[in-house]
């Protein structure tokens, strides 16, 4: 670690692969000089583990206390319509997930410090749990890609960087990270499909601006040099961070119990799974990604020891047979970023095409149906916004995800439902076997999407939608493996 100063400005530098890296010079204040004695007490960069992670972002750090205060005042103070959108989804959500009710969450008051003479919405200091857990995902998942495919240098380091710029600037570094950022720049499609907790960008205030770059400047200090070197320290890393997060006494009225990692590795073993490369695995209850962590595992022992030595191959094999569904989005992105982790050094062989993180956001089991006024077989999803009918027809590997494709292009150019049709109509016509019925379905599905976009509460639906029915695409298994969520194995 090193300063560059001339009195006037200031310039921290910081040793990163094998080289010194300086952050833009920033003019002396109040913050920066703050920046500089924090800086000076932590001289040594941190491990990534999870013991670590629990003393800075746990129940008990200052850090953690701090910012989910200031989530749950903004989202109570919410001024924002996408805003509770999203809140009174993850409820519908959420309340599928577990035994949810709101009394069963008082827990989290005390916890958090809260119940100083006011009346806490449990409901939201939740939501504002999982979002303050998310945002340290996101961000050091996002540091640790950089670390194998730096295509534009530290995520940290650029939001550090535009911190000290101005606060808009901040929350644009901010945004790009919330829309895929790195991680979509090298390729991962889908980590932030069906996200529910970028909604902080749309309370922007100082105080959110403050709790954030708190997280930032705490996550510089770790080494994500530690997934390569020392990948079973990082194993399932998320996982004992969130159980400290949440009360014992809060998850386990919830119903939310975590599978050890000794039950995990019995299961595989119980099961006789050795890492074959061609074989599948599903977790349809996948959590934190314990299962798919292992299973990753075992597939990268199993071309070691049979001399599999196109990397590029094996991460082919890996993203196409291990894969997990969960009904929490909490767990969903825990999950991702596990899956990530555990990929380590084969981040460096995606492809030009990108490769997409087989984790779901759905139901695994159960999937509505109806019959449309057509006599035709549709899907139906209930959310928060409303109803969304998919006819059956248009659910296969063919269609379903250039239409989705289409439906997210025309949205973002702000096509009617003219310009629509004539930019399906030219995919349309090259796919025979889709009938005029299906053809129409389509177009009132992007309708619906745009009647939502009009209203400001899209950006996140055709991703729900995606995510909803990506168990009907799945294909067939090898192994289908898991810790049912109703079973504890504690006794």
């Amino acid at each position: 670690f090193g300063v560059i100063l001339d009195g006037y400005n200031i310039s921290f530098v910081r040793f990163r692969r094998n080289q010194w890296v300086a952050t833009e010079p920033a003019e002396l204040s109040e913050e920066s000089v703050y920046r500089l004695l924090e800086a000076i007490i932590s001289l040594k960069r941190k491990a990534i583990d999870a013991d670590s992670l629990l003393t800075d972002f746990g129940p008990e750090s200052g850090t953690s206390e701090k910012v989910i205060s200031v989530f749950y005042e903004a989202l109570v103070n919410s001024k924002s319509t996408r805003t509770e959108m999203l809140f009174r989804d993850w409820k519908r959500v959420f309340s599928q997930v577990c035994a949810y009710s709101p009394a069963k969450l008082e827990g989290l008051v005390e916890h958090y410090g809260l119940a100083r003479g006011k009346k806490v919405d449990v409901e939201k200091l939740m939501f504002a749990v999982h979002t303050y857990y998310t945002l340290v995902m996101k961000l050091l998942t996002s540091e640790v890609i950089s670390f194998f495919n730096p295509v534009s240098g530290s995520p940290l380091q650029r939001i550090e960087n535009a911190y000290y710029r101005s606060r808009e600037d901040l929350r644009a570094e901010l945004l790009d990270l919330e829309e895929g950022g790195i991680i979509a720049k090298i390729g991962i499609r889908n980590f932030l499909e069906a996200d529910y907790f970028a909604w902080y960008l749309d309370e922007w205030s100082e105080e959110v601006k403050d709790g954030v770059i708190e997280i930032v400047r705490m996550l510089s200090d770790y080494d994500p040099a530690t997934v390569e070197l020392d990948p079973d320290r990082v194993k399932d890393l998320f996982k004992r961070l969130y159980q400290n997060l949440v009360p014992k006494r809060v998850r386990h009225d919830l119903g939310e119990y975590f599978t050890p990692d000794w039950l995990a590795e019995l299961v595989l073993k119980e099961v006789e799974y050795d890492g074959n490369l061609d074989k599948r695995v599903l977790d349809p209850a996948c959590g934190s990604g314990t299962f798919l962590v292992l299973a990753i595992k075992e597939m990268r022992n199993y071309a070691e020891e049979h001399f599999v030595t196109d990397k590029s191959e094996l991460l082919r094999k890996i993203v196409g047979n291990v894969v997990g569904i969960d009904l929490n989005p909490l767990a969903v992105l825990a999950a991702r970023a596990n899956y990530v982790i555990a990929l380590g050094d084969l981040i460096r062989y995606i492809p030009k095409e990108g490769v997409e993180i087989p984790v779901y956001l759905a139901d695994s089991i159960l999937v509505s149906r109806s019959i449309s006024l057509y006599g035709q077989p549709e899907f139906v999803l209930e959310t928060s916004v409303g109803k969304f009918w998919v006819r059956e027809e248009l659910i296969n590997k063919e269609l379903w995800g250039p239409l989705l494709d289409s439906i997210d292009f025309c949205l973002e150019n702000n096509y009617s439902v003219e310009n629509f049709k004539g930019y399906f109509s030219k995919f349309f016509a090259e796919k025979s076997f889709i009938t005029r019925d299906a053809y129409g379905a389509a177009i009132r599905l992007y309708e619906k999407f745009l009647e939502l976009e009009d209203k400001k509460l899209d950006k996140i639906w055709t991703k729900v939608i995606k995510n909803s029915f990506a168990p009907l695409l799945a294909g067939k298994f090898d192994y289908v493996v898991g810790n049912p969520p109703w079973i504890n194995w504690e006794s």
